[in-house]
């Protein structure tokens, strides 16, 4: 006997084919690398991370002329419906409001020209978005108050204006920025700029009470940059690898001590020297630790090397004195050092002699007292050829 097929009405159809397609959705790692993916679906804000902490400033456009930025100013007001803030004590509502705003912005300044007018198109008015991922810990006030105070002491003499979007999933505060100042000069914003301007909101909000971060990001470490010039820690790398090894690693060369370390691109580089092995067995340095070396000064050697006389058949051992480097190093975070770096000088060539015939003890001789010597030398020459 045949199982009779079940027959489902339009109804349940469609509510099966929305309940697979959003069971789908759920199960696809698409879900978890977008906030929301094709099915509708919204993955969960991880918050209280130091990502989420991260800070925003980009440029979104620009606007040539009076009628385009006319334009912006209704977007970001909602058309009148949003106050837009001049800076704290000073905020148009209203359409009636933002004409009087407009002839201020307008005047800072060179005016901005018409479209009629434009015969080059140029950048006159910068858009700017200031946003930060936990919203829901900053009120409106503060964000607004650190976006303003960082536009003002970076730019106190272009016209600016604000507006606070919190009807979006990212809520944002819109920035309006006059290239042309009040003297007459147009700025020009790079890369460095804003990073600049990232780093001082994040310091900003840091100061109302609001914790944030305005970091750059490389392939092994996170650097904060709200961090001072003094703590941060410029060439420390990774330690790879030490240990003792051929030269090069040629087994044709005599034994010494590599330490390897990853620079910030990746890159695997090696340094040699038999005095690293102490430097690293007295500091206690362990692979993955972030340290920074550096030649601090140089310590007189006596290297001694044979030469096969003909004439008697006999090897004779030579002498010569020379520089040795001494390293030291700074390891972040534990055994943090001022490595200063020696003062250039110039070494005389060494000679080889025989090993009872040094005397004289090795002077290292500065560029200065070399210039003085071939000085004095061409004087008596002189003199002892005016005398004949």
């Amino acid at each position: 006997m045949t199982k009779k097929a079940k027959v489902f009405d339009e109804d349940e159809l469609r509510a099966k084919r929305v309940f697979s397609k959003i069971e789908r959705a759920s199960k696809s790692t698409y879900n978890y690398s977008k906030r929301t993916n094709k099915g509708g679906v919204k993955r969960a804000i991880v918050k209280n991370t130091p990502r989420g902490k991260e800070v925003l400033v980009k440029i979104t456009g620009s606007s040539s002329s009076l009628q385009k930025w006319k334009a912006h100013l209704d977007y970001i007001s909602r058309k009148g419906e949003l106050p837009v803030y001049e800076d704290e004590y000073h905020i148009y509502k209203g359409k009636d409001e933002l004409k009087q705003l407009v002839n201020f912005f307008n005047y800072s300044g060179a005016s901005l020209p018409n479209d009629s007018e434009i015969v080059k198109e140029r950048r006159e008015v910068l858009h700017f978005v200031f946003s930060m991922k936990e919203h829901e810990t900053t009120p409106a006030n503060k964000l607004m108050s650190a976006v303003v105070k960082t536009i003002k002491d970076k730019y106190p003499n272009n016209a600016s204006c604000f507006a606070f979007h919190a009807d979006t999933d990212n809520p944002h505060v819109h920035c309006s920025l006059k290239v042309a100042s009040y003297d007459g000069k147009r700025i020009d914003i790079r890369k460095q700029d804003l990073l600049n301007l990232r780093v001082d909101f994040a310091k900003n909000l840091n100061e109302l009470g609001i914790e944030a971060k305005a970091t750059r990001r490389n392939k092994y470490i996170n650097k904060d940059l709200t961090q001072s010039k003094d703590e941060m820690k410029n060439h420390y790398y990774e330690v790879a690898e030490f240990g003792n090894a051929k030269y090069k690693f040629d087994e044709t060369k005599k034994d010494s001590f590599f330490v390897k370390y990853k620079t910030t691109k990746g890159d695997i580089i090696d340094i040699w020297s038999e005095d690293l092995q102490r430097v690293v067995k007295e500091n206690n340095i362990k692979v993955g630790e972030f340290a920074k070396f550096k030649i601090v000064g140089k310590k007189p050697v006596v290297v001694k090397t044979k030469r096969f006389n003909k004439k008697t058949n006999k090897w004779t051992v030579y002498t010569k004195q020379s520089l040795k480097n001494v390293w030291d190093c700074s390891v972040a975070g534990r055994l943090e050092k001022d490595l200063k770096t020696i003062p250039k000088q110039k070494q005389e060539i060494p000679k080889y002699c025989l090993e009872e015939e040094i005397k004289k003890p090795f002077v290292l001789k500065n560029r200065t007292n070399s210039k003085n010597s071939l000085l004095d030398k061409l004087k008596k020459t002189n003199n002892n050829e005016f005398e004949r």
